[in-house]
């Protein structure tokens, strides 16, 4: 609860100092909307990525404020891991000054929820700083603004009483409009006034007597000018031989009729400020080459370098529900990698998107390949290396186009709507009242294009689109190869399903990077593995720093037990190749016969996978190999779970049901042999159905009580014995 106002309780501290660690850019947004609100009320403030912890002085600070998210199974993003390097280090109680409040992100269809924030809240109290507010856990399965917009606005008066501030207008006890707001209020009373006919999906006089409270944002200001990106690398990839025509976008389809049951709009997210300025430089970026160049403002956790492709493999027919495809990557140097691993690839959007959003944004085609540079303080930090780089280069690969917008985002855009009965709708939707259209405009995953395209009489500035858009993220996969195979450590290979598919409504909405690749690669058909006509194509990528240690074990007799369906088995598929190979060395080694497979075999932990497939002829992933390594000795079991198929011999539905009928079995590996476990894919469903069994193995068979064995797995998974890879 917040603390009651009490006059002669005296702040200590001078200032907050809020800090953020962000995989998306989401954390980041979120704690630079603090930031600048704590500035604009009067209290002095800092703002700092956690990796930059060194530039505070922690002993001195008294009043910090936290905005972190998690990412894949309970991990930390990468712009922190110094900084939990340095935690881990500190000893006794050295933050007995601080107090602090954490707000924390994540996504509920992992079971490590906001781990981030859990952990980071039980560190700081163990070096003795205290919370002087509680904590905020911020739901992204169900829309992060329902958590996150309660937790800003309450924060204020806890915060009043840890840090001196300055009177300012936000000090009012009831919440001001801006003069934005004001002018809007003034239209739409007008209008109503004036019984002017409204749009047809506005037929209802109530909806345009929608008085607009609660909402701390700042007037549109002209938009500045300022600068932006150095020098480019030689990193490349194969241009279309000629641009694409620019897209058009696609009318998002919402019902505005509940519009007219509201008359009031409460809680309207604040619009960023606008930091951003842009230079135009005087020199051009050479768009007539023959070479895409991949600018140098790319932030990677690692060195980048320049990949091609060796083959493509398309590994489902045409009636599979998904499209999937094996393409191995060839180096000129050597990559250390180890089986588990995985990379980063650095894919730009579509090229016809980015085209068509310059073009609705009203940049001309003469000064889509201009130079130009960006600066500006409190800028996001995607975009603070942006040193001299196109305006094309800059929505290619800076800033996301796809990506769930946000209410703000849609706040903006209404500042920016010239049409009355859409700044009307955009306004609802930002709002607590239009939270199930807001919701509606979600599930359709609209593009910028597409709201730009609805919303037509949106005239924003260019310079706003990129400030406020999240940055574009690289695409990670694992690796199926080992390095101990042929060249191994000059090429690598993953297996992916190209992400497109098809609202209801006939939209047809396409990934980033897979069918980027699936276009580079010249769409390959079903069948063999395709090696002609990729010579020219480079892709940019990076190893990925493996912090969950998702790798074999480096005792070779510790049996293995693999869950992956679908591409969910690509990581095992390293894992087999690389035992194959250890077993090949051995047999030479200790001079093996052919005739002595079980002395080989007692010298290797038995490896065991449960693989799930919906037709075994449609997308049974891999099977030659899986088949060729079970006869080999390399895989000692093989389970396989049919989704679609009746009465299939030895199967069952999905891999927790073969689990479960192996339970017996699993038990006697994992207490008996010590056996780790590694699961790989869905997070939302196979992963907790796959817990929930693995639970029931150690209540059945080990004779543990249902919390005791759940604690168990939480030990098995710090004890990195209980491995998982998992995406939402």
């Amino acid at each position: 609860m917040v603390p009651e106002s009490n006059s002669s309780v005296i702040p200590q501290a001078d200032h907050l100092t809020v800090f953020f660690a962000s995989q998306t850019g989401n954390a980041e947004s979120i704690s630079r909307n603090i930031h600048e609100q704590a500035q604009e009320r009067g209290f002095k403030s800092g703002h700092y990525v956690l990796n930059d912890h060194a530039k505070v002085d922690w002993e001195k600070e008294e009043c910090l404020v936290f905005v972190v998210s998690t990412t894949g199974d309970g991990d930390p993003p990468d712009n922190s891991t110094k900084f939990w390097r340095h935690l881990r280090k500190l000893k006794g109680t050295g933050l007995t000054k601080a107090k602090y409040a954490i707000l924390g992100l994540g996504d509920t269809n992992y079971d490590n929820f906001c781990q981030t924030a859990k952990r980071l809240d039980t560190k700081l109290q163990e070096l003795g700083a205290s919370p002087f507010y509680p904590r905020g856990l911020a739901d992204d399965a169900t829309g992060l603004e329902e958590t996150v917009d309660p937790w800003i606005k309450n924060l204020w008066p806890a915060l009043a009483h840890q840090v001196i501030s300055a009177p300012t207008i936000h000090d009012l006890p009831q919440p001001h409009l801006t003069a934005e707001e004001t002018k809007i209020v003034k239209e739409i009373i007008e209008h109503e006034h004036q019984k002017t006919a409204l749009s047809p999906t506005l037929k209802s006089s109530a909806a345009t007597n929608a008085i607009v409270k609660g909402s701390n944002a700042q007037p549109p200001s002209a938009p500045p000018v300022g600068s932006l990106t150095r020098s480019m690398d030689a990193l490349s990839v194969t241009p279309p031989t000629a641009p694409p025509a620019p897209a058009t976008g696609n009318t998002i389809r919402i019902d505005f009729s509940s519009m007219a049951n509201h008359s009031n709009l409460t809680a309207l997210p604040r619009v960023p400020n606008a930091n951003l300025k842009i230079t135009q430089l005087e020199t051009t970026s050479t768009a007539g080459s023959s070479r895409r160049i991949v600018p140098s403002f790319i932030q990677s956790p690692t060195p980048l370098f320049s990949a091609k492709i060796n083959s493509v493999q398309c590994l489902t027919p045409d009636d599979a529900l998904k499209r999937t495809l094996l393409v191995e990557f060839g180096f000129d140097d050597d990559v250390e990698y180890a089986p588990g691993d995985s990379f980063g690839i650095w894919a730009p959007n579509d090229e016809s998107l980015v085209r068509g959003v310059l073009a609705t944004l009203g940049v001309k085609d003469e000064d889509l390949n201009k130079l130009v540079k960006l600066e500006g303080e409190g800028i996001p930090s995607h975009l603070q290396t942006v040193h001299s780089a196109s305006l094309l280069d800059i929505f290619r690969y800076a800033v996301d186009l796809t990506t769930s917008t946000k209410k703000a985002n849609i706040r903006l855009f209404a500042d920016h709507a010239t049409d009355l009965a859409e700044k009307q709708k955009l306004m609802f939707m930002s709002s607590k009242q239009g939270t199930e259209l807001f919701n509606d405009l979600r599930a359709q995953s609209p593009t910028l294009l597409d709201i730009l395209h609805t919303f037509s009489s949106v005239k924003i500035p260019v310079v706003r689109v990129i400030e406020t858009l999240p940055p574009l993220q690289p695409r990670y996969y694992s690796i199926t190869s080992s390095p101990m195979a042929k060249n191994g450590h000059h090429r690598w290979s993953c297996a992916f399903n190209v992400v497109q598919f098809e609202l209801p409504v006939g939209v047809k909405r396409r990934g980033v990077c897979t069918p980027w690749l699936d276009d580079l690669s010249g769409k390959v058909s079903y069948g063999k593995p395709v090696t002609t006509g990729l010579s020219n194509i480079r892709v940019p990528m990076f190893i990925k720093p493996n912090e969950t240690k998702f790798n074999l074990p480096v005792d070779t007799t510790k049996p293995v037990i693999m869950i992956g369906p679908g591409t969910g088995v690509a990581p095992f598929m390293g894992f087999l190749e690389h035992r194959a190979e250890q077993r090949k060395i051995k047999k030479r080694l200790v001079n093996i016969g052919s005739g002595s497979r079980q002395h080989l075999d007692d010298l290797f932990g038995e490896m065991w996978l449960f693989f799930g497939c919906r037709h075994r002829d449609r997308d049974w992933l891999f099977r030659q190999q899986m088949e060729e390594y079970q006869s080999d000795g390399v895989l000692t079991q093989l389970h396989l779970a049919v989704s679609r198929e009746e009465d299939v011999p030895n199967s069952g539905k999905y891999v927790q049901d073969l689990i479960r009928r192996e339970s017996k079995k699993v038990w006697d590996l994992l207490h008996e042999k010590g056996a780790l476990i590694y699961v790989c894919g869905d997070a939302k469903g196979m992963a907790r159905s796959v817990h929930d069994e693995l639970v029931a193995v150690l209540v059945e068979h080990g004779g543990y009580e249902k919390m005791a064995a759940i604690m168990e797995l939480n030990k098995w998974a710090q004890d990195k014995r209980y491995l998982r890879d998992l995406w939402a």
